[in-house]
């Protein structure tokens, strides 16, 4: 006979936060669910495991995040009584193991997302409790917790196996029953070994995606209050506490002035809780800089590098880093020494972002070197993509660098993606102030290639090429766009050979959604060593004079010599 499952009380004010209250009623309320752009209604069938449906939505749709939020309204009873009917039907219409909703991460989700909710509501529930169906679920969630102790995610590591942990302290701590000791005893051991792996020592989270370093920021954060809720300490509390900061800051660096993520990697707006709630749940104000001077931010472990110029709330942000662990790179995308640029608060220069995880073409696309602010050499990616989630040959990175003279500042990168071709790429990105970016490439090695150059813009940005064609003064062809955005106009100003053009494609800031955008290709065939430059100015101010000696090595930038890698 199975001993019972009981729920221990969580005394005190609630303090974890809800997911989206309105979205949550109204699903409940509707059986119209809402994920990823996607409205699915269940029509008296709840498609738990309905294929016609994309995997990530019907994950999301197995974990329950709408079971997250406080439902202490006046009318809200029947809301409650809704929630307890949706989760009996997930067990009574998953029995076999096998389906969607059992697979270790989605197990992880649910798995907290219904002890918050039965921590939460217990003594509301128990008083017209019908049939023990507080029981039911708590049994369920025994075995949900057992399989998952027997699936934990060792091959794929990474955040799901974080989830994971995170999942076996919240059954431990909130769960009465026999195995709820050794549940928390594992975590515990797991927690401290994922932390000093996952979490980098400039506070970056290994994967190298702001998205999913976001989602790993609340977890730590959310098993941190788990503690201060139940009176429990782990041995680890000072290695969590200062993982959580480190975190924090991180992220506070990255930001765009919109106050958002870049879209690096597999990242979306909406994919995690917006930062400032998540600094906030860290301990840490998102109040901006009041630094008035252009700054220099470089994280060397994760391969992030910021350049901010507060007067005109304009930052770069420079993804240099590898594409993520050698062992767990699913994530990673072709986008070494890509980065994204906001002028005047406004996103101008961006990733395409993510709008599938689906096998297929346009998963294909949004990974590949052409989706990116990047470079392309003889028509090959920068790593091999394989299926959604895998990367073959991946390139390796050099170490970041960054500095500044008082007229410019930069940060700059390299890596050798290209070395079966004989080729090597280094970028360097200078802020000259006050407001004028320069992005030069150097391209090392021997031969004859074809490069290509691909610039993205914002949907909001119009892109209008320049008749007038006008010559640098060391006879490098110089060419001018117009971009138009919020009210502003700046030029792109390209300097060197090539063929230029104006291509669509699209820009997915959420899952399922997809925006046209407009994307300069330049493309250049020659010997290389070589160089190439593009420009920001403001409209009205004139192109820095750049000179290039020979061997591609060094600028000449209004009078200034500047060193190459």
């Amino acid at each position: 006979m199975k001993a019972p499952v009981g729920l221990r009380d969580v005394p005190g004010r609630w303090r974890f936060l809800d997911w989206q209250p309105e979205a949550s009623r109204r699903m409940l309320a509707t059986r119209e669910f809402t994920f990823l752009n996607q409205i699915v209604a269940s029509n008296g069938s709840i498609p738990w495991n309905d294929r016609r449906y994309a995997k990530l939505w019907l994950y999301h749709l197995n974990y329950f995040d709408f079971l997250n939020v406080g439902f202490v309204l006046p009318n809200d009873e029947p809301m409650l009584d809704r929630a307890m009917e949706i989760a009996l039907d997930w067990r009574q219409h998953n029995t076999e193991g096998t389906e969607v909703g059992w697979e270790p991460y989605a197990l992880s989700v649910r798995i907290i997302n219904w002890l918050k909710f039965l921590a939460r509501h217990g003594r509301s529930l128990e008083f017209w409790d019908e049939g023990g169906r507080i029981s039911t679920l708590l049994e369920s969630l025994g075995v949900q917790v057992a399989t998952l102790e027997h699936r934990l995610e060792k091959d794929l590591l990474g955040n799901h196996f974080l989830k994971n942990i995170k999942a076996l302290l919240f059954a431990g701590a909130l769960l009465e029953t026999p195995s709820s000791t050794r549940w928390w005893a594992k975590g515990e051991e797991l927690l401290e070994q994922e932390l000093n792996e996952q979490i980098l020592p400039d506070g970056g989270h290994f994967e190298r995606s702001p998205m999913y370093h976001s989602q790993v920021l609340e977890d730590v954060a959310e098993i941190q209050l788990l503690c201060a809720s139940t009176g429990r300490r782990l041995p680890c509390s000072d290695l969590l506490s200062q993982k959580i900061r480190s975190m924090a800051q991180f992220l506070k660096g990255i930001i765009h002035p919109d106050g958002e993520i870049p879209l690096l990697n597999d990242s979306v707006l909406g994919g995690a809780r917006p930062p400032d709630v998540l600094l906030a749940m860290a301990g840490m104000s998102d109040s901006q800089s009041t630094e008035r001077e252009p700054q220099v931010t470089v994280f060397p472990d994760t391969g992030y590098g910021v350049i901010r110029s507060p007067g005109s709330r304009s930052s770069l942000i420079f993804d240099c880093g590898p594409l993520g662990p050698d062992y767990q790179p699913g994530h990673g995308h072709c986008d070494v020494l890509s980065y994204e640029l906001s002028l005047h608060g406004q996103r101008v220069v961006v990733d395409t972002g993510v709008s599938t995880y689906e096998p297929g073409p346009e998963r294909h696309y949004e990974r590949s070197t052409a989706a990116h602010n990047a470079l392309r050499i003889d028509g090959e990616e920068q790593a091999e993509i394989w299926a959604s989630f895998r990367v073959g040959r991946r390139p390796r990175v050099g170490q970041i660098s960054s500095g500044s003279d008082g007229v410019f500042r930069f940060v700059s990168g390299e890596h050798d993606a290209y070395r079966r071709r004989g080729v090597g790429h280094a970028r360097t990105i200078f802020l000259q102030a006050p407001d004028t970016w320069i992005v030069a490439d150097l391209l090392s090695g021997e031969g004859t290639h074809r490069v290509e150059s691909f610039v993205h813009f914002h949907p909001l940005v119009r892109v209008k090429a320049l008749d007038d064609l006008t010559a640098a003064s060391d006879g490098m062809p110089l060419r001018r766009w117009v971009l138009q955005f919020a009210g502003q106009a700046w030029s792109l100003v390209t300097y060197g050979e090539g063929q230029f053009d104006l291509i669509e494609s699209w820009y997915s800031e959420q899952f399922g959604k997809r925006q046209p955008s407009t994307v300069l290709r330049w493309a250049w065939k020659g010997t290389i060593p070589t160089g190439r430059v593009h420009v920001f100015i403001p409209t009205g101010i004139a192109a820095p004079h750049i000179v290039a000696d020979g061997s591609g090595k060094l600028l000449e930038i209004d009078g200034h010599k500047i060193p190459l890698r």
